[in-house]
């Protein structure tokens, strides 16, 4: 069976590094395959299948202009019509930017639970990891970082009277390695005696388990802070929490909301839902305590990446509730999409999680990784982002690694 060749193909979109194509609809068409090339004969082609009517090319040079013609295809890949004429399109000229001033960095850190210990080859326990934890955080001195499974159960083997959590321990080795970072929120459980869960009283302390926000007291104030539950499938469930502050930062005076989570990590039934769920809960929670409609940042360990199925629900519903992925790591895409905000771009291939292995996970060597763990922003500059892991030559961690997932850390201006 042969097809009608498409006709109106146009470019409908532009930006430096990505042309978005659209054009009429064939009846019936499986798919669709765009050529595309900066020469007019189509030497050097590339070739992008979709499966409507529109699409967008990434990864291209900036300032060039591009060709691209357009055919009916099967599911696999066969040719059902000719080609259309080629139209021409070319890509914004990169923006000239200046240097970011009094910029505010920020990192989110998935620390793996103390009582998590799986055996892994090159894993180690929290005793013997946690020095190369506080050192990843250490080499890039965030003003915030939000930290995710450090948690509130007391320490094996420690003595002090009360004991001691995996946060506060966390803490204590940042300070004494001679930066005086801070808890937003020091409460180990949401009870009138917040020390111990036994015998709990409820009483909201603001605690939220493991998911905590540590702030350096030299460079950011503390304005205020909460947590928010967030909904769970069973009551068996552990509860997962926002964790939230206001922030100023001392360079500009100006003030931000910061947020911190780590949703349900089940493949269960019904979980894909909940953490659609979750997300959804987290951004009414910003948008109801966010009341001086101050610059965003959310970032936590999502339990979704691009390629979930059906889709990366919680990745949609905070960029359609208007935060931005520095990344444009978008569905089932290494290249970075037109929305990307990241202006520089540090080892952003790698994987976020790194599950212990020897050699550290990448998809590719120049796109974007598959991220479980996100930095999302409102409409702000980010200068630099950067999946931090300290690799030799071969791409292989050098030393103790740290823990399964990696720190990613992000410089931005606040508006």
């Amino acid at each position: 069976m042969t097809y009608a060749t498409p006709s109106g193909l146009t470019s409908s979109a532009q930006s430096s590094t990505s042309l978005t194509y659209k054009w009429n609809a064939v009846a019936g068409a499986p798919k669709y395959r765009i050529q595309i090339s900066p020469n007019a004969d189509m030497s050097g082609a590339s070739f992008y299948r979709f499966s409507s009517n529109t699409g967008e090319i990434r990864s291209l040079k900036p300032n060039t202009k591009y060709y691209a013609k357009v055919r009916v295809i099967t599911l696999d890949g066969g040719n059902l019509s000719p080609y259309s004429s080629a139209v021409a399109a070319k890509t914004l000229a990169a923006p000239v930017l200046s240097a970011i001033t009094n910029g505010l960095s920020v990192a989110s850190y998935n620390v793996k639970c103390d009582n998590c210990f799986d055996g892994l080859p090159n894993e180690l326990t929290w005793s013997g990891r946690r020095d190369a934890v506080v050192s990843t955080i250490v080499s890039k001195v965030p003003d915030v970082v939000g930290v995710q499974e450090a948690s509130q159960g007391w320490l094996k083997n420690e003595t002090r009277p009360g004991g001691l959590s995996q946060f506060e321990d966390l803490q204590e080795r940042l300070y004494k390695r001679g930066i005086n970072y801070q808890l937003t929120n020091a409460k180990r459980n949401n009870c009138v005696n917040d020390v111990t869960p036994t015998n709990c009283v409820y009483a909201d302390r603001g605690a939220s388990q493991g998911t905590k926000i540590l702030y350096n007291k030299g460079t950011v104030d503390l304005v205020s802070q909460g947590s928010v539950a967030l909904p769970k499938l069973s009551a068996g469930d552990n509860t997962r929490y926002l964790a939230w502050s206001v922030l100023r930062q001392r360079s500009t005076g100006k003030s931000f909301f910061f947020g911190d989570t780590q949703l349900d990590s089940s493949k269960a039934s019904g979980y894909y839902e909940l953490r659609k769920a979750q997300t959804s809960a987290i951004v009414s929670a910003i948008a109801r305590l966010n009341t001086g409609k101050l610059p965003v940042i959310t970032v936590g360990d999502f339990n979704s990446h691009k390629w979930t199925d059906p889709s990366n629900a919680p990745y949609d519903v905070m960029v359609g509730a208007g935060y931005v992925d520095p990344l444009g790591n978008t569905y089932k895409n290494d290249a970075p999409s037109a929305f990307a905000t990241a202006e520089l771009r540090i080892r952003a291939n790698y994987d976020s999680y790194n599950g212990f292995e020897r050699k550290a996970r990448a998809r590719n060597t120049t796109g974007n990784g598959t991220y479980l763990d996100y930095i999302f922003t409102s409409k702000m500059r980010v200068g630099k982002w950067e999946t931090v892991i300290n690799i030799d030559s071969a791409g292989n961690f050098i030393g103790t690694i740290p823990s399964d997932h990696n720190m990613i850390h992000a410089v931005v201006q606040l508006p």
